[in-house]
This record gives structure tokens, C-alpha cells and sequence, in this order.
């Protein structure tokens, strides 16, 4: 410190020995080019230099010095941190009054070396936990918990670790207490359907004594329990299904058994025993079904034709049931018939929604036509009275009707063929073209078109469907009279 002090004083008279030498040569020279008044001018720029020039030295030095104060905060705040991180309280270097402030930045180097250590040390102890929990876990069969090793856990993680694996002794318990329900389940079910074949592997599962954690066990439990559930839920359908048949053919059979009736009805449980009556009884019925063949082809015929007329069938469609005109009364032809009907039957509930806008429609179409021939009658102003103004009424408010009843029906046509890749026909037609040419055939002069005319329409027809605003379906009167209104008494006339 003595030497680094004088060594000062020598460089400090020094340079002022070097300021005076060269100021003095500086003013000598001003005073020989220039006047007084800028001689001193200069010297006060010359003044102004010099105390820049030390302003300069002295900025840079304390960024200097402000730069290493900011390495020496951002250590101690590094050395904070792996102290908070191993929650430890120790004490880091403190620079002595007189210390430079680099040689407390290498202190201070130092001691953090020495806490990263210590940090890698504490790592790797939480490393060694980790592999006991893992052996642990899997005793358990179950997945270990993760602690992280970067950051290191606070305690209260791990407090939290060593709740956890509380957790997993109390999961032992509840995991036994969800086997024993499914152990009482299974039970329940098979008794349910008794009798039922078992195996030694589940034999030796729903024992008592078989006190396994096991993730393995705990889904051949749950595998087993969905197996014997599944089972007893198609038993449920079954009976659901058997009853319904027996139902039907109650009604289509000529034979009364009051008894075996009662013995059905009574029969409310969904057990094999129930199960058992109703197969009985349907059998039953079959058998006196199939010595009355024909009377029950019959009554099934009637009602498909019933079905067809609901679903707008053509005559064409119709005929293609073929099994709807055999003569022959067999098994096969029996079961054509059902599926026919049933298939009817679906196709109706499925659509229903457009049947009877189609239905509401046809009615419109109906009532617009009839004001159509009354607008193009001679004689339409003679003697009508208020009859004219009502027409108009009617015509206003079935054109405000028609278009919203035809949106409807092509957004639920359009969801029909996008599902069933197939048009949707009424009468054998495409519903859309037929809309379309009842509008076609509408704006048509009165007199009929020549077969030539009709082509040609329908081509235009064709092209035009996609854009065609507003759409309407055809209805055919004779169709609608039989298919909305009527019943047919004779299943022979099904097919016109």
C-alpha cells in the first residue's frame, strides 16, 4: 500500500509538470499568432479539454467499477439462491474495508464453487430417494411419483413425497375394498344367470383369500365384472325382445292361452329364469304361428301394405318384394315378410319428420292447384262476390308457407342422401326432381306439353335441380289418396 501511494505522488507530479511544460508552450505560441483577447480564449477551451478528458476517465472508471459491483450482486444473489435451494443459512465471504472489489469477486467465486458442490451432493441424494420409492412402487404396482432433482424440492415437496407415499398405503386398502365389490358383483351376475360354466383361473380370482394389489389382478376383476355385466344386459335385451315378439304374435294369432299369458306376465325379473318362461312361450306361439301359415302371411301382407303406403312407395318398389306375391306358405317366406315390415317400419321412424312435411306439402300443393284452375276458369268473375279476395288470401299465405315447408324438407333430404348415398324417392322419384317439375309443370301454359315438350322438361328439370328456389314434391292424387287416407281391406292390392 506504501508503494502503491508514493508510486501515486510520482506519476501525479509528473503529470503536472507535463501540464505546465506544455501549457506553457501552448499560451507562448497563442500569444505569437493571435491577439490577448483570444489567447485566453483558448486557454479556456484548453481548461475545458483537460477537465473532459478527466470527466471521461473518471465515467469510465466508475462503470468500471459499477461493473464488477454488478458481477459481485449477481454472485452473492447466486450464492442466495443455492442457499435458499438447499435451505441452508451459512455465511459467504464478506471483503474486509480495504479489500479491491476483484479480489472479492474471486472470493466470492470461491465460496460459490463450494455450494454447487454441495448442490450436486444434495442431487444426487435425491436420486438415491428416488430409486428406493421406485422399488417401493413397484411392490405396489403402481407408478412412482416424480421429485425433481432441478430445481431441488422445497420441503414441503418433500413433505408432499413422503405423503404420497402414505397415499400408496391407503390405496392398497381402497384398491382391496374396490376388489371385494367387484368380487360381490360378479357374484350377483352369475347368480343371475345360473347356471353359469367357471373356470379354475376365476375360481381361484374371486376367492377371498386372494388379498393381491396387483394392477394385473385388479383388471382381470374388472375385465371379468364387464364380462358377466355384458351378459346380463344382453339377457335384458333378449327378454325385452322376446316379450315384444310374444306380444305381437298374441295378436295375430287366433289362439287365447290365458294361463300362459299369466305365467309371461308374472314373469317380471330379467333372470334366466324369466328368460326360460318367454322362450317357451314364444316357441310356443311359433309353432301354433306356423300351422296357421297362411292367415299370419296374410295379416303381415296387410300390414306392409299398409307401411307402403305410409312410405310412399311406387308400384314398381312394391313389385320388388316378390315374396309379397309367392303363392307358397313357408318358414322363409314368413321371415321375408317380417323383415320387410320391419324394415318398413324403421325406415318410416327414421324419416318421419320429412313424411309429414311431405304430407303438409301435398295438402298446399293441392289447395295452390285448385286456386290455379279457379285463376284460369272464363268464367271467374261471375258472380264470386268475396270469393275472389278470399282466393288471393289463401294464395298470399300458401306462397309465404310453401318455401319455408320445401327448406325444411331439402335440409332433411340433404342429411338423408349424405348418409345413405342414395336419392330419397316418394313414388319411385327422386323427391327433389319431382318438387322441381311440379313448379316446372305449374308455369306451364294450360294445355298439355307434347311427348317431346315433357323430354325436354324433364332434361331442363335436371340441370336445374341443384339451384331451384323454391323447391316442392310432387304429389300424385291417386297416390295420396290411397297412401295418406286410406287402408287397403284386400292385401291382393298391394301392388297397384
Amino acid at each position: 500500500i506504501i508503494m502503491n501511494t508514493h508510486g501515486f505522488i510520482t506519476v501525479k507530479q509528473q503529470i503536472v509538470e507535463m501540464t505546465v511544460q506544455y501549457g506553457d508552450q501552448l499560451h507562448a505560441m497563442w500569444m505569437h499568432i493571435f491577439e490577448p483577447k483570444t489567447c485566453d480564449e483558448f486557454l479556456l477551451r484548453l481548461r475545458d479539454h483537460v477537465e473532459t478528458f478527466y470527466m471521461d476517465l473518471l465515467t469510465e472508471s466508475q462503470e468500471k467499477q459499477q461493473t464488477i459491483l454488478g458481477e459481485i450482486a449477481r454472485l452473492r444473489t447466486e450464492a442466495s439462491g443455492l442457499k435458499e435451494l438447499l435451505h441452508k443459512s451459512t455465511d459467504i465471504y464478506e471483503r474486509p474495508n480495504d479489500s479491491p472489489l476483484v479480489i472479492q469477486q474471486s472470493e466470492l467465486n470461491k465460496s460459490i464453487e463450494r455450494l454447487r458442490e454441495e448442490l450436486a451432493s444434495r442431487r444426487a441424494e435425491i436420486s438415491e430417494l428416488l430409486q428406493q420409492q421406485t422399488q417401493l412402487c413397484e411392490e405396489l404396482d403402481e407408478v412412482p411419483l416424480s421429485l425433481s432433482e432441478d430445481p431441488l424440492p422445497p420441503p414441503e415437496e418433500m413433505d408432499a413425497f413422503r405423503d404420497h407415499l402414505a397415499k400408496l398405503r391407503d390405496q392398497r386398502v381402497e384398491r382391496l375394498k374396490e376388489m371385494d365389490q367387484l368380487r360381490d358383483s360378479i357374484r350377483i351376475n352369475m347368480k343371475t344367470l345360473e347356471p353359469v360354466p367357471i373356470t379354475d383361473s376365476e375360481i381361484h380370482l374371486l376367492c377371498q383369500d386372494n388379498h393381491s394389489t396387483k394392477q394385473e389382478v385388479l383388471k382381470q376383476l374388472r375385465d371379468t365384472q364387464k364380462k358377466y355385466a355384458h351378459q346380463v344386459q344382453e339377457l335384458h335385451e333378449q327378454i325385452d325382445t322376446m316379450r315384444q315378439k310374444i306380444e305381437v304374435l298374441w295378436t295375430r294369432l287366433p289362439d287365447t292361452d290365458e294361463s300362459a299369458k299369466r305365467r309371461v306376465r308374472d314373469a317380471k325379473a330379467y333372470t334366466q329364469g324369466t328368460f326360460d318362461v318367454l322362450l317357451k312361450e314364444l316357441l310356443r306361439c311359433q309353432a301354433i304361428r306356423s300351422k296357421n301359415m297362411r292367415t299370419y302371411i296374410e295379416q303381415l301382407r296387410a300390414e306392409i301394405k299398409v307401411w307402403w303406403d305410409l312410405t310412399l312407395k311406387s308400384p314398381e318398389e312394391r313389385r320388388l318384394f316378390t315374396a309379397y306375391f309367392a303363392d307358397s306358405d313357408s318358414e322363409d317366406i314368413l321371415e321375408l315378410h317380417e323383415l320387410e315390415l320391419d324394415g318398413l317400419k324403421d325406415f318410416y321412424k327414421s324419416n318421419k319428420k320429412l313424411f309429414e312435411l311431405y304430407a303438409h306439402r301435398a295438402e298446399l300443393w293441392t289447395r295452390i292447384e285448385a286456386l290455379e284452375a279457379k285463376a284460369n276458369d272464363p268464367n271467374r268473375f261471375n258472380n264470386r262476390g268475396g270469393q275472389l279476395l278470399k282466393e288471393e288470401k289463401d294464395r298470399k299465405a300458401i306462397s309465404a308457407k310453401l318455401p319455408k315447408i320445401e327448406q325444411q324438407i331439402m335440409d332433411l333430404v340433404s342429411v338423408y342422401v349424405s348418409q345413405a348415398n342414395t336419392p330419397f324417392l316418394v313414388f319411385g322419384e327422386d323427391i327433389r326432381k319431382s318438387m322441381a317439375l311440379d313448379w316446372e309443370q305449374l308455369r306451364q301454359p294450360k294445355q298439355q306439353p307434347s311427348v317431346g315438350k315433357k323430354q325436354e322438361l324433364s332434361v331442363t328439370v335436371n340441370k336445374i335441380i341443384p339451384r331451384l328456389e323454391p323447391l316442392k314434391l310432387k304429389l300424385q292424387k291417386k297416390e295420396t289418396s290411397s297412401s295418406l287416407r286410406k287402408t287397403p281391406r284386400n292385401p291382393a292390392n298391394a301392388n297397384s
